[in-house]
Protein backbone atom coordinates (compact mmCIF):
# COMPACT_ATOMS: atom_id res chain seq x y z
CA UNK A 1 0.00 0.00 0.00
CA UNK A 2 2.96 2.19 0.86
CA UNK A 3 4.50 1.18 -2.55
CA UNK A 4 1.04 2.38 -4.47
CA UNK A 5 0.53 5.68 -2.57
CA UNK A 6 4.54 6.58 -3.15
CA UNK A 7 3.82 5.97 -7.15
CA UNK A 8 0.66 7.90 -7.03
CA UNK A 9 2.26 10.90 -5.69
CA UNK A 10 4.93 10.85 -8.87
CA UNK A 11 2.09 10.47 -11.18
CA UNK A 12 0.01 13.59 -9.75
CA UNK A 13 3.03 15.70 -9.53
CA UNK A 14 3.99 15.27 -12.87
CA UNK A 15 0.49 15.75 -14.22
CA UNK A 16 -0.02 19.00 -11.86
CA UNK A 17 3.51 20.34 -13.02
CA UNK A 18 2.30 19.47 -17.03
CA UNK A 19 -1.04 21.15 -17.17
CA UNK A 20 0.56 24.21 -15.04
CA UNK A 21 3.11 24.40 -17.85
CA UNK A 22 0.27 24.41 -20.49
CA UNK A 23 -1.93 27.11 -18.63
CA UNK A 24 1.25 28.85 -18.11
CA UNK A 25 1.53 29.26 -21.77
CA UNK A 26 -2.22 30.01 -22.40
CA UNK A 27 -2.20 32.59 -20.26
CA UNK A 28 0.77 34.25 -22.28
CA UNK A 29 -0.62 33.52 -25.46
CA UNK A 30 -3.34 36.23 -24.67
CA UNK A 31 -1.27 38.80 -26.24
CA UNK A 32 -1.32 37.59 -29.17
CA UNK A 33 -3.56 37.04 -31.49
CA UNK A 34 -6.03 33.06 -31.83
CA UNK A 35 -4.52 33.36 -35.61
CA UNK A 36 -1.13 34.18 -35.46
CA UNK A 37 -0.79 31.06 -33.44
CA UNK A 38 -3.10 28.72 -35.58
CA UNK A 39 -1.28 26.06 -37.39
CA UNK A 40 -2.20 25.63 -41.20
CA UNK A 41 -4.39 28.98 -41.58
CA UNK A 42 -6.65 28.48 -44.16
CA UNK A 43 -5.99 31.16 -46.98
CA UNK A 44 -7.99 33.68 -48.57
CA UNK A 45 -8.60 32.66 -51.94
CA UNK A 46 -9.28 36.60 -53.50
CA UNK A 47 -12.96 35.53 -54.88
CA UNK A 48 -15.13 36.02 -51.30
CA UNK A 49 -16.46 39.23 -50.37
CA UNK A 50 -13.91 39.70 -47.67
CA UNK A 51 -12.92 42.99 -46.03
CA UNK A 52 -9.68 42.83 -43.72
CA UNK A 53 -10.37 45.98 -42.10
CA UNK A 54 -13.46 44.46 -40.27
CA UNK A 55 -11.48 42.21 -38.23
CA UNK A 56 -11.96 44.95 -35.28
CA UNK A 57 -15.21 43.66 -35.15
CA UNK A 58 -14.13 40.62 -32.55
CA UNK A 59 -17.21 40.52 -30.35
CA UNK A 60 -20.91 39.84 -31.30
CA UNK A 61 -21.64 43.39 -29.43
CA UNK A 62 -19.48 44.95 -31.41
CA UNK A 63 -21.25 43.82 -34.74
CA UNK A 64 -24.41 44.34 -33.27
CA UNK A 65 -23.25 47.77 -32.82
CA UNK A 66 -21.65 48.30 -36.30
CA UNK A 67 -24.70 47.19 -37.91
CA UNK A 68 -27.14 48.95 -35.42
CA UNK A 69 -24.96 52.27 -37.37
CA UNK A 70 -25.29 50.87 -40.83
CA UNK A 71 -29.01 50.71 -40.44
CA UNK A 72 -29.43 54.12 -38.30
CA UNK A 73 -27.56 55.75 -41.13
CA UNK A 74 -30.40 54.22 -43.63
CA UNK A 75 -33.47 55.11 -41.46
CA UNK A 76 -32.52 58.87 -40.94
CA UNK A 77 -30.68 59.95 -44.30
CA UNK A 78 -31.98 58.15 -47.24
CA UNK A 79 -34.59 56.00 -46.22
CA UNK A 80 -36.54 57.59 -42.97
CA UNK A 81 -39.41 55.23 -43.43
CA UNK A 82 -37.31 52.10 -43.55
CA UNK A 83 -38.55 48.93 -41.45
CA UNK A 84 -35.74 47.14 -39.69
CA UNK A 85 -37.49 43.46 -40.18
CA UNK A 86 -36.96 44.28 -43.56
CA UNK A 87 -33.19 45.18 -43.72
CA UNK A 88 -31.55 44.18 -40.57
CA UNK A 89 -30.58 40.71 -42.21
CA UNK A 90 -29.29 42.41 -45.13
CA UNK A 91 -27.40 44.47 -43.10
CA UNK A 92 -25.88 42.15 -40.93
CA UNK A 93 -25.59 39.07 -44.42
CA UNK A 94 -23.38 41.88 -45.84
CA UNK A 95 -20.90 42.07 -42.62
CA UNK A 96 -20.43 38.61 -42.00
CA UNK A 97 -19.46 37.87 -45.78
CA UNK A 98 -16.84 40.77 -45.78
CA UNK A 99 -15.84 39.78 -42.07
CA UNK A 100 -14.90 35.97 -42.98
CA UNK A 101 -13.34 33.85 -45.57
CA UNK A 102 -14.44 30.42 -45.88
CA UNK A 103 -11.75 28.29 -43.27
CA UNK A 104 -12.48 26.12 -40.02
CA UNK A 105 -11.31 27.98 -36.96
CA UNK A 106 -10.28 25.81 -34.57
CA UNK A 107 -9.09 25.71 -30.47
CA UNK A 108 -5.34 24.82 -30.36
CA UNK A 109 -2.65 24.84 -27.62
CA UNK A 110 -2.64 28.31 -26.56
CA UNK A 111 -6.67 29.17 -26.22
CA UNK A 112 -8.38 25.99 -25.18
CA UNK A 113 -5.64 23.34 -24.96
CA UNK A 114 -8.15 20.54 -23.46
CA UNK A 115 -10.33 20.82 -26.49
CA UNK A 116 -7.51 20.25 -28.52
CA UNK A 117 -6.13 17.71 -27.09
CA UNK A 118 -9.43 15.60 -26.74
CA UNK A 119 -10.30 15.76 -30.15
CA UNK A 120 -6.65 14.77 -31.12
CA UNK A 121 -7.66 11.26 -29.43
CA UNK A 122 -10.85 10.91 -29.54
CA UNK A 123 -13.43 12.76 -32.01
CA UNK A 124 -12.02 14.66 -34.96
CA UNK A 125 -13.83 18.11 -35.00
CA UNK A 126 -14.32 18.56 -31.15
CA UNK A 127 -12.34 21.64 -31.26
CA UNK A 128 -13.99 23.47 -34.10
CA UNK A 129 -15.19 26.54 -32.44
CA UNK A 130 -18.62 27.21 -31.74
CA UNK A 131 -18.71 29.59 -29.37
CA UNK A 132 -19.38 33.31 -31.52
CA UNK A 133 -16.85 35.67 -29.63
CA UNK A 134 -14.42 33.01 -29.84
CA UNK A 135 -15.38 32.83 -33.83
CA UNK A 136 -14.88 36.57 -34.08
CA UNK A 137 -11.16 35.96 -33.05
CA UNK A 138 -10.31 34.63 -36.21
CA UNK A 139 -10.64 35.98 -40.13
CA UNK A 140 -11.89 32.91 -41.53
CA UNK A 141 -14.75 30.80 -40.21
CA UNK A 142 -16.57 27.65 -41.55
CA UNK A 143 -20.10 27.68 -43.07
CA UNK A 144 -21.80 26.36 -39.17
CA UNK A 145 -19.49 29.22 -37.49
CA UNK A 146 -20.25 32.28 -39.93
CA UNK A 147 -24.04 31.06 -39.45
CA UNK A 148 -23.26 30.66 -36.21
CA UNK A 149 -22.28 34.40 -35.53
CA UNK A 150 -24.91 35.57 -37.93
CA UNK A 151 -27.74 33.65 -35.98
CA UNK A 152 -26.77 35.58 -32.86
CA UNK A 153 -26.68 38.98 -34.03
CA UNK A 154 -29.98 38.39 -35.05
CA UNK A 155 -31.50 36.38 -31.78
CA UNK A 156 -29.89 39.45 -30.19
CA UNK A 157 -32.49 42.03 -31.97
CA UNK A 158 -35.12 39.63 -31.40
CA UNK A 159 -35.43 37.55 -34.86
CA UNK A 160 -36.29 33.94 -34.62
CA UNK A 161 -33.94 31.81 -36.36
CA UNK A 162 -33.03 28.35 -37.28
CA UNK A 163 -30.53 26.33 -38.96
CA UNK A 164 -30.61 24.42 -41.86
CA UNK A 165 -28.63 21.20 -42.54
CA UNK A 166 -27.95 19.88 -46.01
CA UNK A 167 -26.36 16.61 -46.91
CA UNK A 168 -25.08 16.15 -50.17
CA UNK A 169 -23.42 12.83 -51.81
CA UNK A 170 -20.10 14.37 -51.83
CA UNK A 171 -20.68 17.24 -48.95
CA UNK A 172 -22.72 19.10 -46.59
CA UNK A 173 -23.59 22.33 -45.72
CA UNK A 174 -24.84 24.43 -43.00
CA UNK A 175 -27.06 27.84 -43.39
CA UNK A 176 -29.98 29.10 -42.07
CA UNK A 177 -33.41 30.88 -42.27
CA UNK A 178 -34.63 33.88 -40.11
CA UNK A 179 -38.53 34.60 -40.05
CA UNK A 180 -39.57 37.88 -40.32
CA UNK A 181 -42.61 39.41 -42.30
CA UNK A 182 -44.35 36.48 -41.38
CA UNK A 183 -42.47 34.35 -43.42
CA UNK A 184 -39.18 32.55 -43.08
CA UNK A 185 -35.71 33.65 -45.76
CA UNK A 186 -32.98 31.81 -46.03
CA UNK A 187 -29.38 33.23 -45.74
CA UNK A 188 -25.87 31.58 -46.92
CA UNK A 189 -22.76 34.29 -45.46
CA UNK A 190 -19.95 31.36 -46.40
CA UNK A 191 -21.32 30.01 -50.20
CA UNK A 192 -22.33 34.16 -50.54
CA UNK A 193 -25.28 33.57 -53.28
CA UNK A 194 -26.18 36.54 -55.59
CA UNK A 195 -28.00 39.02 -53.46
CA UNK A 196 -29.38 40.87 -56.12
CA UNK A 197 -31.50 37.48 -57.66
CA UNK A 198 -32.36 36.62 -53.49
CA UNK A 199 -33.90 40.16 -53.28
CA UNK A 200 -35.52 39.90 -56.61
CA UNK A 201 -37.73 37.20 -55.01
CA UNK A 202 -37.58 39.08 -51.29
CA UNK A 203 -35.00 36.72 -49.90
CA UNK A 204 -37.00 33.60 -49.93
CA UNK A 205 -37.09 30.69 -48.05
CA UNK A 206 -34.97 27.16 -49.27
CA UNK A 207 -38.55 25.04 -49.09
CA UNK A 208 -39.48 27.84 -52.51
CA UNK A 209 -35.56 28.27 -54.15
CA UNK A 210 -35.29 24.13 -54.06
CA UNK A 211 -39.40 24.39 -55.87
CA UNK A 212 -38.03 26.66 -58.26
CA UNK A 213 -34.52 24.87 -59.24
CA UNK A 214 -33.87 27.19 -61.81
CA UNK A 215 -33.69 30.60 -59.51
CA UNK A 216 -31.55 28.34 -56.79
CA UNK A 217 -29.19 27.71 -59.69
CA UNK A 218 -29.31 31.23 -60.58
CA UNK A 219 -28.37 32.32 -56.92
CA UNK A 220 -25.57 29.99 -57.36
CA UNK A 221 -24.26 30.62 -60.30
CA UNK A 222 -20.75 30.45 -59.62
CA UNK A 223 -20.46 26.63 -58.76
CA UNK A 224 -21.16 23.70 -60.63
CA UNK A 225 -24.96 23.31 -61.62
CA UNK A 226 -24.29 19.34 -60.05
CA UNK A 227 -22.65 20.55 -56.79
CA UNK A 228 -25.91 22.73 -56.05
CA UNK A 229 -28.39 20.55 -56.66
CA UNK A 230 -26.54 18.05 -54.96
CA UNK A 231 -25.92 19.90 -52.16
CA UNK A 232 -29.38 21.68 -51.51
CA UNK A 233 -32.08 19.32 -52.34
CA UNK A 234 -31.25 17.60 -49.26
CA UNK A 235 -31.93 19.11 -46.10
CA UNK A 236 -33.45 18.98 -42.28
CA UNK A 237 -34.93 22.09 -40.25
CA UNK A 238 -33.41 22.61 -36.78
CA UNK A 239 -35.81 23.94 -33.50
CA UNK A 240 -36.62 27.49 -33.86
CA UNK A 241 -34.67 29.72 -31.20
CA UNK A 242 -32.41 26.76 -30.22
CA UNK A 243 -28.54 27.10 -30.34
CA UNK A 244 -26.59 25.30 -33.53
CA UNK A 245 -25.07 23.50 -31.80
CA UNK A 246 -25.81 22.82 -27.92
CA UNK A 247 -23.79 20.05 -27.16
CA UNK A 248 -20.54 21.31 -28.64
CA UNK A 249 -21.09 25.07 -26.40
CA UNK A 250 -21.26 22.80 -23.57
CA UNK A 251 -18.52 21.11 -23.90
CA UNK A 252 -16.29 23.98 -25.15
CA UNK A 253 -16.96 26.03 -21.99
CA UNK A 254 -15.86 22.94 -19.67
CA UNK A 255 -12.73 22.57 -21.46
CA UNK A 256 -11.98 26.12 -21.79
CA UNK A 257 -12.59 25.94 -18.00
CA UNK A 258 -10.22 22.84 -16.93
CA UNK A 259 -7.56 24.38 -19.34
CA UNK A 260 -7.32 26.90 -16.94
CA UNK A 261 -7.75 25.09 -13.78
CA UNK A 262 -7.42 21.39 -14.23
CA UNK A 263 -3.71 21.80 -12.57
CA UNK A 264 -5.11 22.54 -9.26
CA UNK A 265 -7.44 19.22 -9.18
CA UNK A 266 -4.20 17.65 -9.83
CA UNK A 267 -2.21 19.73 -7.06
CA UNK A 268 -4.88 18.87 -4.54
CA UNK A 269 -4.92 15.38 -5.25
CA UNK A 270 -1.38 15.57 -4.70
CA UNK A 271 -2.08 17.27 -1.14
CA UNK A 272 -3.97 14.81 -0.05
CA UNK A 273 -2.46 11.82 -1.32
CA UNK A 274 0.72 13.04 0.05
CA UNK A 275 -0.76 13.13 3.52
CA UNK A 276 -2.25 9.50 3.13
CA UNK A 277 1.43 8.67 2.45
CA UNK A 278 3.09 10.31 5.27
CA UNK A 279 -0.07 9.05 7.85
CA UNK A 280 1.45 5.30 6.50
CA UNK A 281 4.50 5.55 6.90
CA UNK A 282 4.81 6.89 10.18
CA UNK A 283 5.48 3.83 13.31
CA UNK A 284 2.44 2.78 15.16
CA UNK A 285 2.69 3.86 18.67
CA UNK A 286 3.74 1.61 21.48
CA UNK A 287 1.41 1.50 24.38
CA UNK A 288 2.73 1.61 27.71
CA UNK A 289 1.63 -1.41 29.39
CA UNK A 290 0.19 0.02 32.73
CA UNK A 291 -0.30 -2.62 35.72
CA UNK A 292 -3.77 -1.79 36.86
CA UNK A 293 -4.59 0.55 39.85
CA UNK A 294 -5.20 -1.65 43.09
CA UNK A 295 -7.00 -0.42 45.84
CA UNK A 296 -5.60 -1.65 48.88
CA UNK A 297 -8.47 -1.98 51.99
CA UNK A 298 -6.91 -2.06 55.56
CA UNK A 299 -8.03 -4.74 57.69
CA UNK A 300 -8.92 -4.14 60.67
CA UNK A 301 -7.31 -5.24 64.27
CA UNK A 302 -9.63 -7.23 66.44
CA UNK A 303 -7.74 -7.36 69.76
CA UNK A 304 -8.40 -11.01 71.25
CA UNK A 305 -11.35 -11.01 74.49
Amino acid sequence: MKKLFYLLQIVLFIAFNFFLLLTGYQLASKTASAQSLAGNTPQYDQKEEYDPTLHTLNTVDKVVAFCDGIYMGKATKAEPNIEINEVYPDIVSSVIRKRFYHGYSTYGMNNNYMASMISGVTVEGLNAIVLPNDILKYNYAACSQQSIVFMEVLRRKGFPTRKIIFQGKESGHFCFEVFYNKSWHFYDPDMEPNKEVLTAYNHPSIDFLTSNPEILLKAYHQYPKEKTLDLFLNYTYGSVNTFAAPKAIIFQKASKFLSYTIWSFFLFAFILVRRKYKRIGQPRAIKSQRRPFMIKRSIPAYSAA
